[in-house]
């Protein structure tokens, strides 16, 4: 088994992988699902943007912090001068210890005393005008805009891997149809060598008969090519070798498309809607930090030098005014509404190519199934020409060419009713896309 960047050995991988690598002489049908499955596990081309998904997820966090009390423990320790103890007598005649500094020229006046305090501080913000219900939104969209992009880029893998299948079923679908036709011109050869032998077919018809055969089996080495590189491209978009005995699900032509599935361009839709609504959020937070915010505060704890101890405490309330800050938060506000506006186009030129997306899946579903019914027909009178034709050569009404004109273009007729087969599908997945909410 050659797997690329492979991610773990999860059940889902494990149960594939046996499917795929099995060393079988059948083949083994390898479905898309399964693919996709595997790609998602192989591919890491989501990493990047499922750290930014992370990140947006940690700026909600902080986001939401400002609406958070904070309390701090305070604790320090150290050695200076002045600040001495002394006792007063009061007006009243009571006594009362303080601290005093003393003068430079008094004795001991550069004396070092021991200080310490331990204070706990506590803040929490009242109401600020709206400025952090608006950074908690914005942050928020920013993340689903943020988590919408990581599934985007998953359903890029999924659609590349979808592509390449769908590439590689048709170009099977073509191989098998000419080495049909090889094995048919094979065949023939052999019935006209036997005739021949017996004397009913002039000479000339085995060399014509191998001739047509050397004829097909050229055109079923030209068509192993186109295969051999779809199958390459496949496996490059899957991350993994497939195995020697692998071939598609032919079912797939035939059923209608899952109503499942996600869409890359839906998904940056609402990335793009995410983003753009965040960012005028986050303008709106920029303009209310000009408007007064208001708290309440307090402290409590105690002081000390030496042995003597002093109780602490202070509680308030605080009301802060911006009077200028030389038009930064203006500024801010105004280019990210600069921003919004350009993802605003943006998003409208996606919704645009979304919808005209769906209009060029519904017409090319609409033609398909056109070309479906016609070449149906087509392949059943190519059928009648190739069984009237080998009935004229037997009783030597016709000749080799007649039946090997008619054999090719019924190959041909095959071949392109597997192209519009294949183009059906195609655009019932891509309709199944645009439908999604």
């Amino acid at each position: 088994m050659n797997v690329r960047t492979c991610r773990g050995p999860a059940a889902a991988t494990i149960a594939v992988v046996s499917t795929l690598w099995s060393a079988g002489a059948a083949a083994q049908v390898v479905t898309l699902q399964e693919l996709e499955v595997l790609a998602l596990h192989n591919q890491a081309q989501w990493e990047a943007v499922d750290a930014r998904a992370a990140q947006a997820d940690a700026d909600v966090s902080l986001a939401k912090a400002r609406r958070k009390p904070t309390v701090t423990l305070d604790v320090a320790g150290y050695a200076a001068p002045g600040s001495q103890i002394v006792n007063v007598t009061t007006a009243d005649g009571g006594l009362a210890t303080v601290r005093a500094s003393p003068r430079v020229s008094d004795p001991g006046a550069f004396l070092a005393r021991a200080r310490y305090e331990g204070i706990i501080h506590l803040s929490a913000p009242l109401y600020d005008f709206g400025r952090t219900k608006a950074a908690v939104e914005s942050a928020r969209l920013y993340r689903e805009a943020a988590r919408a992009r990581a599934g985007a880029s998953r359903d890029e893998v999924v659609l590349s891997v979808r592509a390449s299948y769908l590439a590689w079923l048709e170009a099977h679908v073509v191989h098998r149809l000419a080495a049909k036709s090889a094995e048919e011109a094979k065949r023939e050869r052999l019935r006209v060598q036997a005739r021949v032998e017996e004397g009913d077919r002039p000479g000339a018809d085995l060399d014509d008969a191998r001739y047509h055969e050397v004829q097909e089996q050229l055109a079923a080495a030209e068509a192993k090519a186109p295969l051999l590189a779809a199958r390459q491209q496949l496996e490059y978009a899957v991350g993994a070798k497939l195995s020697p005995t692998a071939v598609p699900d032919l079912g797939l032509l035939d059923a209608e498309s899952p109503k499942d599935r996600s869409s890359p361009a839906l998904s940056e839709i609402d990335a793009l809607k995410r983003e753009r609504n965040a960012a005028r959020l986050e303008a709106r937070m920029h303009r209310t930090t000009r408007r007064p915010a208001l708290a309440v505060s307090g402290q409590t704890g105690l002081s000390g030098i030496d042995d003597n101890v002093f109780p602490m405490y202070r509680l308030g309330m605080t009301l802060a005014v911006p009077l200028y800050d030389g038009g930064r938060a203006l500024a801010q506000a105004r280019a990210i509404d600069a921003h919004a506006a350009e993802l605003d186009a943006e998003l409208q030129d996606r919704k645009a190519a979304a919808q005209d997306a769906k209009q060029r899946a519904l017409l090319d579903r609409a033609q398909a199934e056109e070309q479906l019914q016609i070449v149906d027909s087509l392949v059943a009178v190519s059928e009648k020409r190739v069984e009237r034709a080998e009935a004229r050569y037997e009783i030597g009404a016709g000749d080799l060419d007649a039946i090997a004109s008619a054999r090719a273009s019924l190959r041909d007729a095959e071949s392109r009713r597997v192209h519009i087969r294949v183009a059906r599908t195609d655009a019932m997945f891509r309709l199944a896309d645009s439908q999604q909410p």
